[in-house]
């Protein structure tokens, strides 16, 4: 029988450490909702390339954050409570990647991710997901973070969250994007990280119904302006979202054609 013994934090499990202190600072509560997408998805379908529902969500939710700064604004309590709103969108999504051994999670930063077409996000979303760990800038700092002393990174987010909210939301988005369901298993409680909303996607909508949950900073928003939010999300989706798809469709079947 092998014998009970502390175990040294991987350079993962200290990142994910991190970032779930920098939630635990926020009050955060969550809303959940089905999302019909049944036409969407059939879109999905014959667009070419394929479109991964991160980037779809993503941009929608970049869409009406442009319109609505306070979707673009963190809760800051020093050296008195007050509210900084950033001047653009940045989502940060958590990807699954293998390094030195290790199934870890990193952390996707997207700049502006409503002025730019699906293809654009999801090329970049990809180049994530497949080029080697050390290649991604990203990837590197949050490594390189991970590997600091315990007090200078407790340091550094207090400079972030007091002092820096500019660039906290720089680096580590005004949004954050994870998975609230996969295969049969549901997210049941807040996602958790240093974003102020966060969206939870469901990639595998079952008969074209996807769920969806939307973590968020109560000192930032309440319940009603979320659920109007959460509304806007679906709305867009269906509206903005599927127009560019269909566009994509329309396009392959001209070059074919012509």
């Amino acid at each position: 029988m092998e014998k009970a013994k502390k175990i040294r934090l991987s350079n993962g499990r200290r990142l994910i450490d991190e970032v779930i202190r920098a939630g635990g600072r926020m009050s955060m509560a969550t809303y959940a909702r089905d999302f019909d997408l049944s036409e969407l998805c059939q879109l999905r379908k014959k667009a070419k390339p394929r479109i991964g529902w991160n980037v779809l969500y993503m941009k929608a939710y970049a869409i009406i954050a442009r319109d609505f700064p306070e979707l673009r604004r963190c809760y800051v309590g020093f050296p008195w409570p007050h509210a900084y709103q950033h001047e653009k969108s940045v989502a940060l999504v958590t990807i699954s990647r293998e390094h030195e051994g290790e199934e870890r999670l990193l952390f996707a930063r997207f700049n502006q991710p409503e002025g730019r077409s699906l293809v654009e996000l999801q090329q970049e979303y990809d180049d994530y997901r497949k080029s080697p760990v050390l290649e991604v800038k990203e990837f590197r700092k949050q490594i390189g973070f991970a590997k600091l002393p315990f007090l200078v990174r407790r340091l550094t987010w207090w400079l972030l969250f007091n002092l820096f909210p500019r660039k906290r939301m720089n680096y580590f988005g005004t949004f954050g994007m994870t998975l609230c369901k996969f295969r049969d298993a549901h997210l049941t409680t807040n996602a958790l990280g240093p974003n102020p909303m966060i969206l939870g996607v469901d990639v595998l909508p079952a008969k074209g119904v996807a769920k969806f949950t939307l973590t968020f900073d109560h000192q930032v928003l309440d319940g009603v302006p979320v659920i109007n939010l959460i509304d806007a999300v679906y709305k867009t989706l269906k509206g903005a979202v599927a127009d560019e798809l269909a566009g994509l469709i329309e396009a392959s079947e001209e070059a074919v054609s012509g």
